[in-house]
C-alpha cells in the first residue's frame, strides 16, 4: 500500500513539472504580485486565451481599464458593439496593430499609435498611394525641428478614426455621416479655415447643416489633397471651373471669369469685409455695445 501512495505522488510531481514545463506562462503568472499602482507597469505576464478579438477584449471589453499618464487619466476600453459594426468588424485586432504579441504586457514600438494608424495602407494600397502625393504625406528623412513638425500631420486614422470607422463606399450612410463631421476630419486641425468658412452659399450653409453644401474634401480633394498654389489642386484656379461644375453642383455654362471670382470669396469672404471702413465701424459700435452690458 505504501509502495502504490508513493508511486501516485511521484507521478504526481511529474504532471506537475510537465505542465509548468508547457506552460511556463502559468508558473509565472502566479508568481507575479499584481501592482497595486495606478501609474506602474502592470504585472502581468500571460498568454491571451485566443489569438483573436476574443483574447484581447479580455482585457480591452473593461470600461474600467484605464491608466494615470502624466496626470491625465487614459482609457484602454474599446467599446465591443461599435467595433463589430464598424466597416472592420470582421478583422482581427492584430490586422491593425501589426506590432502586437498576445501576451501582456504590451512590449512593443512605443509609438503604437502610429503603428496602427498607418497599417490600412497592407488593405488600401490605392488610397494610401495617392495620400503619398498630398501635402499631408510624411517625409521619411526628416530631422530634428523638421521631424517635429512631420509628426504633426494626420495618419489615417486621424481621419477616418480607429474602432468606429464608418463604410463610405457605396454606403450613403457612410458619407452623410462623413459630410456631417466636417470639423472632426479637417477643422480641428485647420481652425483658421474653418473659421473663414463661413460665405453664404457654402460655409454657413456647410455649417447649419444643409446635405447639398460642400463639404472640405468636395473641393479640395481627400487624399492627395495639394496647395491651392500648386496647378495639381482642383482648387487652383486652372481647375475652378472643373471642381465648382463637378456633381451638378453649378452649371458649367454659367461658369464664366466673373463668376468663378466668387470662388475666392469662399474663404476670403472675412478679410474682405475686415477691409470695409463700414464694417470696422459697426463692429466697433456692437463691440461697444456689447462691453456696456456684458463686460467685467
Amino acid at each position: 500500500m505504501r509502495a502504490l501512495i508513493r508511486i501516485q505522488m511521484i507521478t504526481a510531481a511529474v504532471l506537475c513539472a510537465g505542465v509548468v514545463g508547457v506552460f511556463p506562462e502559468c508558473a509565472m503568472a502566479a508568481s507575479v504580485a499584481p501592482s497595486s499602482s495606478p501609474t506602474s507597469p502592470y504585472a502581468l505576464d500571460f498568454t491571451l486565451p485566443t489569438q483573436s478579438k476574443a483574447g484581447c477584449m479580455v482585457c480591452h471589453g473593461d470600461e474600467n481599464l484605464i491608466r494615470l499618464k502624466a496626470g491625465k487619466t487614459v482609457s484602454y476600453y474599446v467599446d465591443g458593439d461599435a467595433y463589430a459594426t464598424s466597416t472592420h468588424g470582421k478583422e482581427q485586432c492584430v490586422a491593425c496593430h501589426l506590432d502586437f504579441a498576445y501576451k501582456a504586457p504590451h512590449e512593443q514600438d512605443p509609438d503604437w499609435q502610429s503603428t496602427a494608424k498607418m497599417a490600412c495602407k497592407n488593405c488600401h494600397e490605392e488610397q494610401f498611394i495617392a495620400y503619398g502625393k498630398g501635402v499631408h504625406r510624411r517625409a521619411i528623412d526628416a530631422t530634428g525641428a523638421a521631424a517635429a513638425i512631420e509628426k504633426t500631420k494626420p495618419l489615417c486614422g486621424d481621419c477616418h478614426g480607429s474602432h468606429d470607422i464608418v463604410t463610405v463606399t457605396d454606403s450613403p450612410e457612410g458619407q452623410a455621416w462623413m459630410h456631417d463631421n466636417g470639423w472632426q476630419i479637417c477643422g480641428r486641425c485647420h481652425q483658421d479655415y474653418w473659421d473663414n468658412y463661413d460665405d453664404y452659399y457654402h460655409g454657413a450653409a456647410y455649417k447649419s447643416g444643409a446635405d447639398d453644401a460642400p463639404a472640405c474634401w468636395t473641393c479640395h480633394g481627400w487624399h492627395d489633397i495639394l496647395p491651392s498654389t500648386d496647378k495639381g489642386s482642383p482648387v487652383n484656379e486652372v481647375h475652378l471651373a472643373e471642381t465648382c461644375g463637378q456633381n451638378g453642383c453649378h452649371k458649367v455654362s454659367e461658369l464664366d471669369a466673373a463668376y468663378l471670382d466668387y470662388a475666392y470669396a469662399i474663404h476670403g469672404k472675412r478679410a474682405v469685409a475686415e477691409k470695409n471702413p463700414l464694417h470696422r465701424f459697426a463692429r466697433n459700435v456692437l463691440g461697444a455695445i456689447g462691453g456696456l452690458f456684458g463686460g467685467d
